[in-house]
């Protein structure tokens, strides 16, 4: 007789999977029905009732501990019982501690689930394994980013036993495992009118993925979260899952949706006389201008923040926003007050063991001192910012920081170490995703061939660099690019192309009008 798993392989082949288990008439559909019943029905009664219940499970993929979860069992208790699922082949082990469905199986299970439990059941086994993700993920979450956490006030219910995470990197295996099923969820919570627990879990899950640029999970979550938090009537929940949409937008530089998201949780925030909320937004809308450069309204944010975070007593925001403000001086080249600011900040978060916040505030300090001509000292900063990115093992800051690595190289006068750094940085933030970041790691390796007089490598990375930029509609970054790809195009004899670069970037830059903007159009003019 053909075995479980090879007829469910036949099927699946076949497609067709709900529509397999609820058609009528068709006497092979019956066939697998009967298929299933019998190994269903042989099952003692505690393994077929955990059968049933995972049907429940947001996921075909799941985890012991989710399991027993879910079922209300013991770890030992729902091992077991799962070890006799999988010897009945209604459940693989596809690794150690990890099961999964067939769909068809699992459609079974579900369709049995409906039958045999009553709807008061199916409901708090729901709610359950709803609250057990949003509690485990609390604490994923500072574990791993615990200066961006958000705060969960909810109790841990009685009838849950959310896991703890040791470590760092404990809780990072466990959401990279998990992390389909935290999109699952949050959807599951929304469908089942559990509105509340949608909404605190993007707010949860916020403080994960702008460490690790999910985007597109991200994005479904917070979504998700805007829309549950407004059925649920929560409006300071609303602010918080405003704030985690307009971050996933920020983050992928589609900025035009994260600050109409961050705009309307400031509103809220100032509605609801949330004042760390208030300052919180304000300081995002300041980065909103600092990335469209409008280096005004970005300062005149991060001043009224800081204003009130001051009078909070919250140091540790009031340092990030210094640092943000350094960045805005910097890019007005007033280096040694940016110099002076991030030295300062710095201390803060050493004291607070802020590695993230440390490495970005060295990234900058970086900077100012590669401007001021300080190539010595822009190499220690920055050789600081990689050490603490590895020492983590976050390829989101390696990536970043390595752009600026390699702007220190090409300073001094190594382009081909450089060449090594933006290219290191452009394949990361390939794989994640980050097309703003990618451009700016082209557009350094084109720099780099460029330094070393290799004309056309570096035209073809400027190209590229300048088409990213224009599909994501970075005005200012799209004029240098084309401002440097005009400057090289001169070397490979088509002036008359570089001409006409350079008279688009002119253009681009017209829309601003701070001290670099209004030199590198003279210059542009004039060559």
């Amino acid at each position: 007789m053909m075995r479980l798993d090879e007829l469910i392989a036949d099927l699946r082949d076949e497609s067709a999977l709900w529509d397999a288990l609820t058609a009528e008439g068709d006497d092979d559909i019956d066939a697998v029905r009967t298929v299933f019943a019998w190994s269903y029905r042989a099952l003692p009664e505690a393994p077929a009732r955990l059968f049933r219940l995972l049907g429940m499970h947001p996921g075909n993929e799941f985890g012991l501990p989710a399991a027993a979860a879910l079922a209300g069992l013991s770890i030992t208790q729902a091992r077991q019982q799962l070890d006799v699922l999988v010897g009945a082949h209604l459940l693989e082990q596809p690794a150690p501690g990890r099961y999964e469905f067939h769909d068809l199986l699992r459609a079974y299970a579900v369709d049995q689930v409906r039958h045999l439990e009553s709807p008061e059941t199916r409901t708090k086994v729901s709610q359950r394994i709803l609250d057990w993700y949003l509690h485990t993920a609390d604490a994923a979450q500072n574990r791993i980013a615990p200066f961006d956490r958000y705060k969960l006030s909810e109790p841990v219910p009685p009838d849950v036993a959310p896991l703890s995470f040791d470590d760092y990197d404990s809780a990072l295996r466990w959401y990279q495992i998990e992390r389909a099923n935290l999109v699952g969820v949050t959807r599951a919570a929304a469908e089942a009118n559990s509105h509340g627990t949608a909404w605190r879990l993007a707010a949860v899950l916020r403080a994960i993925y702008m460490h690790q640029n999910a985007f597109d999970d991200w994005l479904t979550t917070g979504g998700i979260g805007v829309d549950s938090a407004e059925r649920d009537g929560d409006r300071g929940g609303r602010a918080e899952a405003l704030e985690s949409l307009g971050r996933a937008y920020f983050q992928s530089r589609r900025l035009d949706e994260a600050e109409i998201n961050h705009s309307a949780a400031l509103d809220i925030r100032r509605e609801i006389g949330d004042q760390f909320g208030e300052a919180v937004s304000l300081n995002t809308l300041g980065l909103i201008g600092l990335r469209r450069r409008h280096l005004d309204d970005a300062r005149s944010f991060f001043e009224q923040a800081g204003v009130i975070f001051h009078r909070l007593g919250e140091h540790r925001w009031e340092a990030l926003m210094r640092s943000n403000l350094a960045e805005t001086l910097c890019e007005v080249q007033q280096l040694q007050a940016a110099i002076d600011v991030l030295l300062d900040v710095l201390s803060v978060f050493r004291d607070l063991a802020d590695r993230a916040s440390e490495g970005n505030a060295l990234y900058h300090l970086s900077w100012a001192h590669r401007e001021q001509g300080d190539v010595a000292a822009a190499h220690s900063s920055i050789d600081q910012a990689i050490r603490i990115a590895e020492d983590e093992d976050n390829p989101v800051w390696l990536a970043h920081w390595s752009v600026e690595l390699g702007n220190v190289q090409r300073a001094s006068g190594q382009p081909a170490e450089a060449l090594v750094a933006y290219q290191r940085a452009a394949s990361i933030q390939r794989r994640l995703c980050d097309r703003s970041r990618e451009a700016f790691a082209l557009d350094g390796a084109g720099q780099a061939y460029q330094q070393m007089g290799r004309f056309e490598e570096a035209v073809d990375f400027y190209r590229t660099a300048a088409g990213i930029h224009h599909d994501l509609d970075d005005r200012w970054n799209l004029a240098q690019t084309l401002s440097r790809l005009a400057s090289t195009l001169v070397h490979t004899d088509s002036e008359e192309e570089a001409q006409t670069l350079r008279g688009q970037a002119v253009d681009l830059l017209s829309t601003f009008d701070d001290s670099r903007a209004v030199e590198l159009r003279r210059r542009l003019r004039d060559f």
